[in-house]
Order: structure tokens, then C-alpha cells, then sequence
């Protein structure tokens, strides 16, 4: 049995030697991890999809809690103008909690240097915030 030299390839399930089909060394690989990706190369793209992730889950988040305070702030401003426009009618200072809430309001009329003019405030208070609105109306009563 006669030995070849050189290398074999492996091409289609045959062998080959070098001497005998010189053409086929550039067709062929000679390594077999040229079909693959490195353990190192996935590691690096599960770290980049990875940060990438967190990144957005964090402005995600960060967002949605801005939105929520925007919502709450606006609840708590249009609470205080319907108390404002109570006490349009019914000038009269109270304090209390707003029913379905864990909102707490306060009403206050004051006297302006003007007796013809009053002040009316409402304070509603509640999740870290505080709302106050001011208003000056006639006063209807003669109230000084």
C-alpha cells in the first residue's frame, strides 16, 4: 500500500490529497471552527443585547413614572378648581378628606384691602404634592 504526502482535506464526505487535486486547497477549509462562532464572540453579543436591554427597561421605566406623576398632579389641579368653584357659592373656609382619595383639601377665604374683593384659596394635599390655587371674586356678602 503506497503512502501519499501532504495534507487531506476533507470534501463531501471524501479525502483527498493535495498532491493529486491542487485545485481543490482553495475550495476547501482546512479548519472546522471556520463553520462556527467562538464561545467569545456570543459572550460579547449577550453582553451588548444585554446592556442594551437594561438600557431600555431603564428609560422605559423612568418615563412611565414621569407619566404617572403628570397624571396624578392633574387630578390633584382639577380637584382644586372644582373646590374653587364650590366656594364661588359658598364662601366659606372648611377642611376634609376628598371622598374615593387619600387627598386631603383645605378652603380659605381672606379678606382683601379691597372690601369689595375676597381671596378665595384651596390647598388639596396628598402623594408627596401640593396643590394651591388662588382666586379673587367679588364679595357678594359684604364680608370683611
Amino acid at each position: 500500500m503506497k503512502r501519499t504526502k501532504g495534507r487531506r482535506l476533507k470534501a463531501e464526505g471524501r479525502s483527498v490529497t493535495d498532491e493529486r487535486t491542487p485545485f481543490l486547497k482553495s475550495s476547501f477549509s482546512l479548519l472546522p471552527s471556520d463553520f462556527g462562532f467562538t464561545l467569545l464572540e456570543i459572550m460579547i453579543a449577550l453582553a451588548i443585547i444585554g446592556l442594551t436591554l437594561v438600557t431600555v427597561l431603564q428609560t422605559v421605566n423612568y418615563h412611565s413614572n414621569v407619566s404617572y406623576e403628570n397624571i396624578v398632579t392633574t387630578h390633584m389641579v382639577q380637584l382644586a378648581k372644582e373646590k374653587i368653584w364650590d366656594m364661588e357659592t359658598n364662601p366659606v373656609n372648611s377642611k376634609g378628606n376628598i371622598e374615593g382619595t387619600d387627598l386631603v383639601f383645605e378652603n380659605i377665604v381672606s379678606a382683601t384691602d379691597d372690601p369689595l374683593i375676597i381671596e378665595l384659596k384651596t390647598v388639596i394635599k396628598g402623594q408627596g404634592k401640593e396643590i394651591v390655587l388662588n382666586e379673587l371674586v367679588r364679595n357678594t356678602e359684604g364680608r370683611r
